[in-house]
């Protein structure tokens, strides 16, 4: 029941709803600064790809979104689409990478 109240408090308080938009905005703006960079069209899998491969990348996202470890950038980023686990490109690289240099 109080998890129920939480919700209902979280869902009409003014503050959460400008951060969730604010943030939704600037994940939205990152995704779309590292295909400027990169000068590629790329979907969310490709992107999560370059944080993996990209020290500079994640830490430019630990400031715009206000995160604090490496782990904190990829959760933000399965949070948004649950899904990325199953992109094959993203397990391939994992499997070829195994001592990834995360900061946890």
């Amino acid at each position: 029941m109080s998890i129920h109240i939480e919700s209902m408090i979280s869902s009409t308080n003014p503050a959460d709803q400008a951060y969730e938009k604010e943030y939704g905005d600037m994940f939205l703006r990152f995704c779309s600064f590292v295909c400027i960079v990169k000068n590629k069209k790329m979907n969310l899998p490709n992107i999560f790809l370059w944080m993996l491969k990209d020290e500079q990348l994640r830490d430019v996202f630990k400031s715009l979104c206000d995160v604090e470890t490496d782990y904190d950038v990829l959760n933000c980023f399965l949070k948004y689409d649950p899904n990325l686990y199953r992109s094959k490109y993203i397990r391939n690289y994992l499997i070829a990478n195994p001592d990834l240099n995360l900061k946890w």
